[in-house]
């Protein structure tokens, strides 16, 4: 049985998912949203296919809600559809995101968000990219064969990234993902040939299709930047993000350096300020932070050591 949770009648939820490995950059993520709006509520979705871990500090200090279902190992993001078809959350808003994102301004107080009625999901677009271009087909699919095989498919003139979505809860239905989508069987997703990468493929495909044949709403707004587009990045400073007014946008890891070691990523300053924002809402955070840091050091170097052996090893072999 799925664990429930008391859902309130609010504006916006925040549903964070992501596995073990990230779950360092998901503290930092909290803590920048928490940053902004305080009192929001939170849920972490985890996913335990590369082994579990303990969520009680997040829970405790952060006010953060774990959602549950009864499969705990997902893997390639398909935690996300057993939300995304969950009927418990029809109607209410949601922004969906991945661990490696830091929220660096008032995002959710725009304009375009706050009228509810006038969108079902809202994306932000990536323009430009030829759909027929072999890049396109490698990276979401093969856009003249879903052209030849389903009428409502239209191109809508961007792609998308999955990492971050605003979403009417239970829009949904597991009928929809059924051509994508095996509820039962690990590793849940069909057809990976056609859809390679998983949720970015399928609903770059399916939410025109959605949009032309039911009318569900599709919007694109820029509310997304690219940690290693050097270009936007110059535009950031760490004291606008701390004063939350000029930039009401995420920044996103995805493809990028993604490391317990944030001194290795992209903006570090950033991600260190939110780090810290973190730690001084534990109990002795200073001595953790401390301790774990020295912890993802040692394991960092132990594994460059131990790939370097192996390496020489096999040159003298």
């Amino acid at each position: 049985m799925i664990s429930t949770i008391n859902y309130q009648s609010i504006s916006m939820n925040i549903l964070i998912c992501g596995p073990k490995n990230d779950y360092p950059l998901a503290k930092i993520c909290v803590a920048s949203i928490r940053h902004y709006y305080p009192t929001i509520p939170i849920y972490y979705l985890k996913d335990e296919l590369a082994g579990t871990f303990d969520t009680t500090e997040l829970e405790r200090y952060w006010d953060v809600k774990i959602l549950e279902y009864p499969i705990k190992q997902f893997g390639l993001s398909a935690a996300k559809i057993f939300f995304y078809t969950d009927e418990r959350f029809k109607g209410q808003q949601f922004f969906v995101l991945d661990c490696d994102i830091v929220m660096i301004g008032r995002l959710l107080d725009q304009s375009w968000l706050l009228d509810a009625a006038t969108w079902d999901v809202i994306v932000t677009p990536e323009p430009g990219t030829d759909p027929y271009s072999p890049y396109f087909t490698k990276t979401y699919f093969d856009t003249r064969r879903a052209e030849n095989t389903n009428p409502f498919y239209y191109y809508p003139g961007y792609s998308f990234n999955c990492g971050q979505l605003f979403y009417k809860g239970g829009l949904l239905k597991k009928s929809d993902l059924d051509p994508f989508f095996d509820f039962d069987k690990f590793p849940f997703w069909k057809d990976r040939d056609i859809f390679p990468l998983v949720d970015q493929s399928v609903f770059n495909f399916l939410f025109p299709v959605l949009n032309k044949r039911d009318g569900m709403k599709l919007l694109a707004h820029n509310y997304m930047v690219w940690s290693e587009n050097k270009e936007d990045q110059k535009k950031i400073s760490l004291e606008n993000v701390i004063s939350g007014n000029d930039h009401p946008l995420l920044i996103h890891w995805a493809g990028a350096l993604r490391t317990p070691l944030i001194s290795r990523m992209t903006r570090p300053d950033i991600l260190n300020y939110f780090e810290n924002y973190y730690y001084s809402k534990i109990p002795m955070g200073k001595t953790k932070r401390l301790l774990r840091r020295s912890f993802y050091e040692a394991n960092y170097l132990a594994v460059k050591l131990y790939l370097s052996l192996k390496k020489l090893l096999k040159q003298q072999a």
